[in-house]
């Protein structure tokens, strides 16, 4: 319909590829879908498909046990720039795997390894639209939003439906507790030791809102 905006210009020969399709038929009638294969990608030490790296340094938890996944292309371009050793480790291990606040990073790989979380998910859906277009069946697509509020759901959800995807998968989002950590600098000045207090973020009994607040999330 006219809300649907995607491209859908053609530069290949798909006439001739429909005739021979209804001449000798297709193994499937849909042919391709795509997953993230998160696990499979661990396993095999590659990027999760479709998806932006989750952390680049954490520690996966499923049924077979607990394992560290580091982002080995993040590693190599650290040692071609002299930044890797302990103190880096522990400083991403500080940073739940972000190289974003720290200062010895340079600017052009904080840009390169920025996590799920530090993408506008907006790119995403994005990216999901061009894709799409090939596919016959859909795309499991996670969503991460760090903060997700009812106005920013809303808007994320019309602009995937708007550009033509035909499903999405899991939203992801960070966990209603903030770590407090206590950082102990070594002698060279990096973090020696870092250690996490789980403490639940509090707030404030929600306040009843007019009807007529446009910005009411409730009222979305």
């Amino acid at each position: 319909g006219n809300y649907i905006e995607v491209d859908d210009t053609r530069r290949l020969d798909w006439d001739s590829l429909r005739e021979r399709v209804k001449k000798v038929g297709m193994r499937n009638s849909n042919t391709m879908a795509i997953a993230p294969t998160a696990t499979i990608s661990n396993i095999c030490g590659v990027s999760q498909s479709i998806e932006p790296t989750y952390q680049n340094l954490f520690v996966k938890s499923n049924l077979s046990g607990e394992f560290t996944v580091v982002n080995p292309y993040l590693v190599e371009d650290l040692k071609a720039c002299g930044l890797w050793d302990d103190v880096m480790v522990n400083d991403l291990k500080y940073y739940d795997g972000s190289v974003q606040p720290i200062a010895r990073v340079p600017e052009d790989l904080k840009a390169k390894y920025a996590t799920a979380f530090e993408i506008d998910s907006r790119w995403l859906v994005e990216a999901a639209s061009r894709r799409q277009k090939w596919i016959d069946q859909g795309q499991s697509l996670n969503l991460y939003m760090a903060e997700p509020s009812g106005r920013k759901l809303d808007q994320l959800y019309k602009l995937a439906w708007v550009r033509g995807l035909k499903t999405t998968y899991y939203l992801r989002s960070l966990g209603a507790t903030h770590v407090e950590k206590a950082a102990q600098s070594d002698p060279g000045g990096g973090l020696a030791k870092a250690t996490g207090a789980i403490a639940p973020v509090g707030s404030a009994a929600p306040k009843a809102c007019s009807i007529l607040d446009p910005d009411c999330e409730a009222c979305q």
